[in-house]
């Protein structure tokens, strides 16, 4: 793979070559050709003017056209010229008079042939070509790929022609000759800017491939080492799930098994409050240890909650369920809590029923996490709103309440675990910090999203978005 590289590149720079060095031969053939039949033409031009003035110069009678015409032909026979040219003389019929090897008897017209500029961009037909004075030019008959390179002189006193031929085809030969050298020696330079092209190419390629090797065997190494790290982290991982999986059942037999004593403790501090006369010292002790134990169920209610969730694999169970219907469930349920701190619950009015097939349990723990913790968080004498709404894909229930609020800095904390902020219960009510995470992950499990929307000192919204 790696020679054919080279051999590939090396012949492409060696076709370029040849194409470019190609197309400049033919370039400077075309120079050369120019150079050439300008020469030619200068040549013809000098030459048709020494005739025609060697012809005025004789003895001739000037209207003695029989013997004009045989000097005329004694000159086209005898006058030698490069590039096969020769001379000849034509009427204004385009009828040869005079031409080398032309007798009386026979008549010759070239008034069918085709007339070119110098430089082939404009063509004259014979009454053009003979009116111009001189011409210079190509004279042509291209069904026989004849061409010449004429100069064609008026004769003031005959009125005949006078042309002065040199063959254009043995011009361009001969200007191909002169460029085959500038081919051949451009060739074989091409050939060798070729080979030296393809050492360097080759040595390039080894010093290339050479540090491929080493980054391959570098790679290798990482590689390797990759997976003993990933074998150790997949170690680490299954003793961390293991751990996990023992800290939640510890931490489920702990809550169980302090579940009873605490409601023990509970139930003796109200038969000493209904069977004793207590002072007002002994009074605040018994709130303060009520307060306590209170706090401590709460705790343990909520990380029982906490650890059955997390510990749920079971497939979700969906039900159709009115949500309207629930949420004046809901707000009957939680009126009398309400009542204590003169908290009103607001409904916006809704008509009819409005159905939705998800996990009932889930979504009244939701719910009730949710609407207890804005009677929670809300001042006395003051309002929690629910609002229910419909979209195309989902339905949006909002818990609004009118307290302090979040503060920005701690919204990113409000859905973790044991997660404590600054904003507190209005009313000297329980806090674990497990609520959110407990709304949190039955919203995951029920495909739900839940989001708040809060200005510290003013209050917060919680959104509930339930896919239809």
């Amino acid at each position: 793979m790696k020679n054919r590289f080279q051999y590939i590149l090396s012949i492409s720079i060696l076709s370029v070559l040849i194409i470019g060095l190609i197309g400049y031969s033919i370039w400077v053939e075309d120079i050369i050709y120019n150079n050439l039949k300008n020469q030619a033409l200068k040549d013809n031009l000098t030459i048709g003017e020494t005739v025609l003035g060697m012809l005025d110069k004789s003895n001739i009678d000037k209207n003695d056209r029989i013997s004009f015409i045989k000097i005329v032909q004694e000159t086209c026979d005898v006058l030698k010229m490069p590039n096969n040219g020769y001379l000849c003389m034509m009427d204004s019929t385009g009828a040869l008079i005079a031409a080398p090897g032309l007798k009386p008897s026979k008549k010759v017209r070239i008034s069918k042939a085709s007339f070119y500029s110098a430089g082939k961009d404009e063509k004259y037909n014979f009454k053009d070509f003979f009116s111009i004075e001189p011409f210079s030019g190509y004279y042509e008959y291209e069904e026989i790929g004849y061409s010449d390179i004429v100069v064609a002189i008026n004769h003031v006193y005959s009125g005949y022609k006078l042309m002065v031929h040199q063959d254009a085809n043995v011009i361009r030969q001969e200007s191909k000759e002169k460029s085959l050298p500038l081919l051949w020696v451009g060739l074989s330079f091409a050939i060798i800017i070729s080979i030296f092209a393809y050492f360097i190419i080759r040595r390039q390629v080894r010093t290339y491939q050479f540090k491929i090797e080493i980054q391959n065997r570098q790679l290798v190494s990482a590689n390797e080492e990759v997976r003993d790290k990933n074998e150790v982290l997949g170690i680490q991982n299954e003793r961390l799930e293991e751990l996990a999986e023992e800290k939640s059942a510890l931490l489920g037999i702990l809550a169980h098994d302090l579940k009873n004593p605490i409601g023990g403790i509970s139930s003796v501090i109200r038969l000493i409050k209904h069977s004793a006369d207590l002072n007002e010292e002994q009074e605040i002790y018994f709130n303060l240890i009520k307060s306590q134990v209170k706090s401590a169920e709460t705790l343990i209610s909520d990380v029982l909650e906490m650890n059955m969730v997390e510990s749920d694999q079971k497939s979700l169970q969906k039900d159709e369920i009115d949500l309207v219907k629930l949420l004046n469930q809901k707000t009957e349920s939680f009126t009398p809590l309400a009542e204590k701190k003169q908290i009103s619950i607001r409904q916006n009015q809704i008509v009819g029923e409005l159905w939705v097939k998800t996990g009932v349990n889930e979504l009244n723990r939701i719910i009730d996490n949710l609407l207890s913790n804005s009677i929670k968080y809300s001042p006395f004498n003051q309002d929690v709103s629910l609002e229910i709404k419909q979209f195309a894909n989902y339905i949006e229930i909002c818990f609004i309440d009118n307290g302090s609020g979040i503060k920005k800095e701690e919204l990113p904390l409000l859905f973790k675990k044991f997660s404590k902020l600054s904003t507190r219960p209005t009313n000297e009510e329980e806090s674990s910090g497990l609520g959110l995470y407990i709304v949190k992950l039955l919203s995951d499990k029920i495909g739900a999203t839940i989001k708040v929307n809060s200005t510290f000192g003013v209050g917060s919204k919680f959104i509930l978005e339930l896919p239809i």
